[in-house]
């Protein structure tokens, strides 16, 4: 037949374009796979054993130790004859990598790669190939799903049958997450068939037979053993059950049917959750991975969570790296309009069957899991960052099924078939090409320069290290919340067996470092200790100006290196750590409706704004006393009378080496008696510790109500949830006059 022709044209063209993330894609660069690929090889290292997780010690796993193992141990068992001891050589971790950020400067790749990992691959590069092309079959395994399962629900209509397959297996996230080493692969495979084996049982005419059962057991089993999320499928399928013996009024598909799939489910994954109660107290062992990977700060609502839909939609559509390396916005804005198509065709569709009473039980549960998929991820993302749309392709199959019927069921059907291919034409191009124009050029090493002559060379303390023969200021004049971008140039004079990091400070005039950046050379692909004696680059380097930045000031643009490992310093032949390439001019933000000095807005708690702030001196000696003027303006009728702090902090210890604590000006506004709007100025006096050490301290600032000392959060400008203080400029400390 002409659509069995076409399906398997589009399995062999997703089995090729994975297969080219797979290789293309560096290993240890996509998504969380320098962690999930060490605990494979931990298993397969001991025999299957599963660490302990110890958030103390996390081992390079990290988090994935955490995880549901199955995954993992098949992988294990397919790369366990290959010698990966030279893990520690190829997994070179960038410890400045830019991990779900996007910077103008590069500096993406979590590790600096290795002439090892080079093809023909052996060692640990080897297993990690292997790993990634067990999980591009895994992949298949979801692409076929998908055409079953379209077959299943629209059985007369091959447009939306093939079209779903395609647009599952043309998805570019889908194909850069099937060519990695990660458990999403097992999950996502196991996920999408047990709903094709949930919508088959509840079209059953008859009892099913033993096999079925065995078969759902089976795949429950697995996937609980490959991920927790298919465990809210278990309810969904103990309904299935139920309603299919009440339809053909027959006990046996709830008793032995349900019978058999749950023993089976529990002989097969039982064992790790009674493993995690016993270790853990926590059949789940969720306590361990969020305490590893981190929570937020404060769960987050709906504004933030809504906040968060850019990166959720990217990370769908593809976003790649770690969560780093997006596409061209014209991309997404496409995608987002198929989408959006798609979705609010599909919602027609559903209305418009509800009153024809044309909806049936397959149907629904494959509604219902996405939408169960979606409430649960909501609920994971409000405990720990994961704005990712690729934790829904659990549910991928149903999801593309469903955008294929809301993009053609209310058109002609002569337009069907070219408004599909058009659109899976789009997303095989976008797929086709994502490898190639975005991939590949985001890792590729910087080329090799002729450098001029030098203009500072910094040396260790034997040989001349680094010539610096280019420093250009791209950015003259900059405000709060930009980047200061410059283009500096390199040339090795002599190999180092360290790794030196580049280091770009803005520095005000009176010492203090207000922001900076640090990165590996080569926007972070290039390690020092790798390079030959003439390895010269171009290094462009773009440093974020903090939104409270004291403005109007000028900054100098200093550089200079250092180990990561150890702290040490190169020098300049003269002794000094840094050099001055130029200068920058921070400018007040433009816009200052309320004609305060250094406008910013800072929403505490959506009730008090603070719109603009002053300080007398940025570098007092210790001993003296300034003054911070701070600059608030009421939101709305407060009935809670706040206080201020306001500290000069060391962030590591909170150490506090001046601090004030009182209502508004000298307590005499209360927040109670604010008007809506209205303007008040509130001067503190800090009066430094004469104690203090000379050093760069935080300037901390903050609202909270003194008779339960909850502090006023901060509220981002997209509705999102931050911290309950805010640090305004960086302050310094000097010595205290007459010490010595």
């Amino acid at each position: 037949m002409k659509s069995d022709r076409i399906l398997w044209l589009i399995a062999a063209a997703y089995v090729v374009l994975a297969s080219i993330y797979s290789v293309i894609t560096p290993i240890f660069e996509a998504s969380d796979e320098l962690w999930h690929y060490p605990m494979v090889k931990y298993l397969a290292d001991n025999g299957l054993q599963l660490p302990p997780q110890d958030p103390a010690n996390p081992g390079p796993w990290r988090q994935e130790g955490s995880q549901p193992p199955l995954y993992y141990m098949i992988a294990a068992v397919l790369t366990s004859g290959i010698d990966t001891s030279d893990m520690g050589i190829v997994r070179r971790v960038n410890p400045h990598a830019d991990i779900g950020i996007v910077r103008p400067d590069g500096n993406l790749n979590m590790i600096v790669h290795h002439a090892d990992e080079a093809f023909p691959w052996h060692g640990t590069a080897l297993a990690v190939h292997i790993a990634r092309f067990f999980s591009v079959a895994l992949g298949l395994g979801t692409v076929l799903v998908t055409y079953q399962l379209a077959r299943e629900l629209f059985p007369d209509q091959t447009t939306i049958q093939l079209g779903a397959t395609a647009l599952v297996a043309f998805l570019p996230m889908f194909l850069f997450i099937s060519g990695s080493v990660n458990n999403d692969n097992l999950s996502n495979l196991l996920g999408n068939l047990l709903i094709l084996l949930i919508v088959r049982l509840l079209k059953s005419t008859k009892a099913p037979g033993w096999q079925a059962y065995v078969w759902i057991g089976i795949v429950t089993g697995a996937g609980l053993l490959a991920k927790f999320n298919i465990g809210f499928l278990i309810p969904i399928v103990a309904l299935a059950l139920l309603i299919l013996s009440l339809r053909l009024r027959d006990w046996r598909p709830f008793v032995i049917g349900g019978f058999i799939a749950g023993a089976l489910t529990i002989a097969i994954a039982g064992w790790w959750y009674w493993r995690n109660f016993q270790l853990y107290g926590d059949p789940t062992g969720l306590n361990r991975f969020l305490e590893i990977v981190g929570r937020r700060a404060v769960p987050a609502n709906a504004a933030q969570l809504w906040s968060e839909r850019e990166s959720f939609t990217r990370a769908f559509w593809g976003f790649f790296g770690g969560v780093n390396l997006p596409l061209p916005d014209a991309v997404y804005l496409i995608f987002n309009l198929i989408g959006g198509i798609g979705l609010m065709g599909a919602l027609v569709w559903v209305i418009v069957s509800v009153f024809r009473r044309a909806i049936t039980l397959p149907i629904l549960v494959t509604l219902l899991w996405p939408l169960v998929t979606f409430i649960s991820y909501l609920r994971w993302t409000a405990e720990t960052p994961a704005s990712q749309g690729r934790l829904m392709f659990a549910a991928l199959s149903c999801i593309m099924v469903w955008l294929a019927v809301g993009l053609l069921w209310w058109l002609p059907k002569r337009l069907r078939p070219i408004i599909m291919s058009g659109t899976a034409g789009y997303f095989a191009l976008i797929a086709i090409l994502t490898p190639f124009m975005v991939i590949a050029p985001a890792y590729a090493l910087p080329p090799q320069i002729t450098p001029a002559n030098p203009i500072a060379i910094f040396q260790d303390s034997e040989n001349d290290l680094l010539e610096l023969y280019r420093a250009d200021i791209l950015t003259n004049s900059v405000q709060p919340e930009d980047y200061v971008e410059i283009e500096t140039g390199w040339n090795i004079v002599q190999p180092t067996a360290s790794d030196w990091s580049l280091f770009v400070h803005l520095v005000t005039p009176d010492g203090v470092i207000i922001s900076q950046r640090d990165v590996y050379p080569g926007q972070g692909k290039l390690a020092t200790s790798d390079l030959a004696a003439g390895r010269a680059w171009n290094n462009p380097v773009a440093i974020w100006v903090p939104a409270t930045a004291y403005a109007p000031i000028t900054l100098d643009v200093q550089l200079g290196w250092y180990s990561h490992a150890t702290g040490e310093r190169l020098l300049t032949p003269d002794g000094e750590e840094t050099i001055t390439i130029g200068q920058v001019a921070l400018q007040p933000r433009p816009e200052n409706p309320y004609e305060v000095p250094n406008p910013i807005s800072i929403n505490f708690g959506d009730q008090i704004e603070l719109v603009g702030y002053e300080i007398t001196d940025l570098s007092p000696a210790a001993g003296d006393s300034i003054e911070l003027t701070l600059y608030w303006r009421g939101l709305r009728e407060i009935s809670i009378d706040y206080k201020v702090f306001a500290n000069i902090i060391d962030p590591t210890t909170l150490t506090k080496y001046a601090a004030s604590d009182a209502m508004p000006v000298n307590w005499q506004a209360p927040t109670s008696t604010w008007e809506p709007g209205a303007i008040i100025k509130d001067t503190h006096a800090l009066n430094v510790d004469p104690a203090t050490l000379p050093a760069i301290y935080e300037l901390e600032l903050g609202l909270y109500n003194e008779a339960d000392g909850q502090r006023l959060r901060i509220f981002t400008p997209d509705g999102g949830q931050a911290d309950n203080f805010i640090y305004l400029n960086r302050v310094r400390i000097l010595p205290r006059e007459g010490s010595g």
